[in-house]
């Protein structure tokens, strides 16, 4: 992937504290919806993007009937493939139509008009499905994928872009073989939803060796016609359309999305494919190290419990707030320190009250176990 960060394209900082949010659904796809130079998209224009960004960004900011706190999709994909960070992983988007749809899914946009440049490049599909990946690895990101006029009444992302989206996001150079990465309900008709049986995830998308063993088990019981490559640890179209095979072998009815056949497992189907259903066993919680005292968190000064409370803000994704270069560990309290601090205690309930970015016992307690 190519990611431009903020840094890099020179965003301005955001009018107000972007809301966080932990994870989401899937990812809405949008345009532009103006006018695109078609030139946007020649080869030697790639160094034009970053300021079409910072144009984007300004004109967001403008908008105060919108009242943007930033640029409102959490991603821009230009047409050289290159993903500009917007408002980024872990922050509610501002562009699907309302709180309620911002707080489903993400917002991925492609710099493409509706008029002027309006066919998606190849290196533009491409760079979407990358932006989507990472706001799934970084973000929390769900499976599912559609275009901003799903469940919203506009236009975007055009019709060129929608017709890309409903035909399940493929790879221009075909590189998925088993499926692409779709919505709810796929090419076809296929379901691309997901469930969760005894803490494991199954269905379009779901990840983990319990994937592999359930492809496994297919091809044993000689239900695996529809790999190209083989199971893996990724459930793809192929999975489902093998699983619902066995389905109908087993007597199952219904074949369409969220019937007993449509291909994502049950808990009473996987016990007669696998004669077992796989549990996921909970870790326990590590007890957090012994409070340093509010003395070891002064602004400019270091001290090594610092560097142990960096670890917790990483491992629980509360960076957004650093020089440019990524948030790193270390044992001096930065002010980006700090407002990462900050954004966990407004994110947790018991420490809402106090966000002052400077820990206590109690932050310290719940930031490290």
């Amino acid at each position: 992937m190519k990611l431009v960060t903020r840094a890099s394209w020179g965003a301005r900082p955001s009018r107000y504290e972007l809301a966080y949010i932990a994870s989401t659904g899937g990812t809405k796809v949008h345009y532009e919806g103006t006018y695109v130079p078609k030139s946007l998209a020649a080869t030697d224009a790639h160094s034009t993007c970053a300021g079409r960004m910072r144009d984007l960004q300004a004109s967001h900011l403008a908008n105060r009937q919108e009242d943007y706190s930033d640029i409102a999709y959490n991603a821009v994909v230009c047409p050289h493939g290159a993903v500009f960070e917007g408002r980024g992983p872990h922050r509610k988007t501002g562009a699907n139509g309302n709180s309620s749809l911002n707080s489903r899914d993400y917002a991925v946009c492609a710099m493409l008009g509706a008029s002027g440049l309006i066919v998606p490049t190849d290196a533009m599909l491409d760079g979407i499905l990358d932006a989507i990946g990472w706001l799934r690895n970084a973000g929390g990101a769900g499976s599912r994928i559609g275009g901003h006029r799903d469940g919203y009444a506009t236009a975007c992302p055009g019709d060129r872009l929608y017709e890309w989206v409903k035909a399940g996001v493929p790879r221009p150079d075909g590189s998925e073989p088993q499926g692409g990465a779709g919505g709810e309900v796929g090419a076809g008709g296929i379901a691309r939803y997901q469930v969760t049986i005894n803490g494991l995830r199954y269905g379009y998308g779901a990840t983990g060796a319990h994937i592999t063993a359930v492809g496994e088990a297919l091809v044993d019981a000689g239900f695996g016609k529809h790999y190209k490559v083989g199971p893996g640890p990724e459930w793809s179209d192929a999975d489902t359309r093998n699983y619902q095979a066995f389905q109908l072998a087993m007597g199952y009815e219904g074949t369409a999305p969220h019937q007993d056949a449509d291909g994502v497992p049950g808990e009473v189907s996987l016990q007669q494919l696998l004669g077992k259903v796989p549990g996921k066993t909970p870790a326990k919680d590590k007890a957090a190290p012994p409070f340093p005292g509010r003395s070891a968190f002064v602004l400019g000064k270091t001290n090594p419990a610092v560097t142990t409370l960096d670890g917790g803000l990483i491992r629980k994704s509360y960076t957004r707030h650093h020089d440019g270069d990524g948030y790193q560990p270390g044992p001096r309290f930065t002010e980006h320190t700090r407002k990462n601090v900050a954004d966990f205690q407004r994110a947790t309930p018991a420490l809402a009250g106090d966000a002052d970015g400077y820990p206590g016992p109690l932050t310290w307690k719940l930031l490290l176990t």
